[in-house]
């Protein structure tokens, strides 16, 4: 029986480990990219094949667990907060992540760039849902409104933050909101969290104006809130009959 050559086995045992060192690939790291013009951020860090990070689009942040199977990810992304998940799938393409976040048959999808290398060409989001509507998705996000009220005697006033959350595939959170009262003699403040998702509630947009849909009891109601516009982090909507109100992205 023929001798084998040190090199012979050296290559034998390289190619029986390859396998396992293709799985064993680490991808942790910072990513970047964008959605509908705002920055998205990921963190990642590894624990062999089991992945956990933060992702962060500039108003939520999401925790992230997935697990790695050679060059895709899967798993899921939960905002910290109000609590709603989405389903994670990703595939990593050299430096870059294709990712894939689906909440009830709607997906957005993101190009997201390992820091310090190329950025990835812009990709843009889904935009109809499993309804068929139309979503703006310069909407998707959290918007607060703010009132203020001066009693012009004795100095009192009070002011008032209320917020909801758009989500991509047309539900609607609530946000949490803020009182705040006050006098020459008293003052005051009552603050709530947010009761997360609106039960029934939906909103969609249509010719640049935006419209909430209520379904209670088997009952349904679409109110159109009015035409709305933007500048820098304000969202104007004007209603049917002139009135305005602002509201600012957070």
């Amino acid at each position: 029986m023929p001798t084998q050559s040190p090199a012979h086995w050296l290559t034998l045992f390289f190619l029986a480990l390859l396998p396992g060192l293709l799985l064993a690939q680490d991808y942790s790291g910072q990513y970047s990219g964008s959605l509908n013009g705002d920055a998205v951020t990921l963190s990642l860090k590894s624990n062999r094949d089991q992945y956990t990070g933060e992702l962060y689009d500039g108003s939520n942040r999401y925790a992230v667990k997935a697990t790695l199977r050679e060059k895709n990810l899967s798993g899921t992304c939960t905002e910290v907060n109000l609590g709603f998940s989405f389903d994670l799938a990703g595939m990593f393409q050299g430096n870059n992540l294709q990712l894939q976040l689906t909440m009830l048959g709607v997906t957005q999808e993101l190009l997201l760039q390992k820091n310090g290398t190329q950025a990835p060409a812009a990709k843009t989001s889904t935009t109809t849902g499993a309804d068929r509507k139309q979503r703006d998705p310069a909407l998707v996000g959290k918007w607060t409104r703010q009132e203020n009220y001066n009693s012009g005697y004795g100095g009192g006033y009070m002011s008032s933050e209320s917020s909801l959350v758009f989500l991509a595939d047309g539900r609607v959170a609530d946000g949490g909101s803020r009182t705040m009262v006050g006098g020459s003699d008293f003052s005051g403040n009552s603050s709530g969290a947010g009761s997360g998702i609106v039960e029934g509630l939906t909103w969609y947009t249509e010719n640049q104006k935006l419209y909430l849909t209520a379904t209670e009891k088997g009952k349904t109601q679409t109110e159109c809130l009015g035409k709305y516009g933007f500048h820098e982090n304000a969202m104007m909507i004007t209603a049917q009959d002139g009135t305005k109100a602002l509201f600012y992205r957070n």
